[in-house]
């Protein structure tokens, strides 16, 4: 395994899961895009970039904002584009590029963008080059706004890895298995503990050729009620949903009912609430 396979593995995983995780992940990451704006601050005929673009949620807050002009959205997951082309039709939006591609190679000439946005989309292999790319991109008055994961502790995912872990299929099949790889691979890599760090990030962005950037730490509260639709949140994601779709029926029953008895027990009532943290970075070239 090596991480090139990790990011081509988890774009398959996040095309096949696209619809699933629009309808039950993005409405809970909406205050944290509407977060990104405010910081990013856009106006009418600017033109923006936005980075891991996924299902289209950050880039349809901000096209109308940047209005007449518009927003080029960029992701690998072709599956998640087209459910983003969905939700901008719905919204009769038209402002929009949806492209495939690489936040680690943007191929649009320097210079072009007055703003880049993203909203949890920057990668944990080859975050360097990404910022490099970002840099190389934006206007010498432009700026760089994103959104990450921040370290916290988080019950109700360690409660969902530690049943995954007694209730997996000890013998999967070889797609499993290689989803299984990739997960331990990428949790255990200096990248994905890098990308939670507000400190080693802003370093990595002065070598990109930042000369100003700034991090503060968000604290958003998540509520799930009832606490079982928590899992209905974490299944949206491949690795996990892979998981217990590879389960035996009746291994597949236990994990359900020894997640759904944690998780109440966490809630202590008919909602549970989790703080998330996540560092909100202002950037500029100068």
């Amino acid at each position: 395994m090596n991480p090139e396979e990790v990011v081509l593995l988890f774009a398959d995983e996040y095309s096949r899961m696209a619809e699933t995780y629009d309808r039950n992940v993005t409405p809970h990451f909406g205050p944290i895009a509407e977060k990104v704006l405010e910081l990013a601050r856009p106006a009418p005929g600017e033109l923006f970039l936005d980075l891991g673009a996924g299902t289209g949620l950050l880039a349809c807050l901000l096209a109308p904002k940047v209005a007449p002009q518009g927003v080029v959205a960029i992701d690998l997951a072709d599956g998640a584009l087209a459910t983003a082309t969905y939700r901008a039709a719905v919204l009769g939006i038209r402002t929009i590029r949806f492209e495939m591609m690489d936040v680690r190679n943007i191929v649009y000439r320097g210079g072009l963008f007055d703003g880049v946005v993203s909203n949890l989309g920057i990668p944990y292999f080859g975050t360097d080059r990404c910022f490099r790319e970002v840099s190389r991109v934006l206007k010498p008055a432009g700026r760089f706004v994103f959104s990450e994961w921040a370290e916290f502790p988080d019950p109700p995912q360690d409660a969902l890895l530690a049943a995954l872990r007694r209730h997996q299929n000890p013998d999967p099949p070889r797609k499993l298995a290689e989803l299984r790889a990739a997960n331990e691979f990428a949790r255990a890599s200096d990248g994905f503990r890098a990308l939670r760090d507000s400190g080693r990030m802003t370093e990595v962005l002065r070598a990109a050729g930042f000369g100003h950037a700034t991090a503060i730490t968000m604290r958003h509260r998540a509520v799930f009620e009832p606490p079982e639709s928590y899992l209905d949140y974490r299944l949206s994601w491949g690795a996990f949903e892979a998981e217990v779709a590879g389960m035996t029926p009746e291994a597949r029953e236990a994990c359900t009912a020894e997640l759904t008895e944690a998780l109440r027990g966490l809630a202590g009532g008919p909602r549970l609430e989790v703080d998330w943290h996540l560092n909100l970075y202002s950037v500029r070239p100068q």
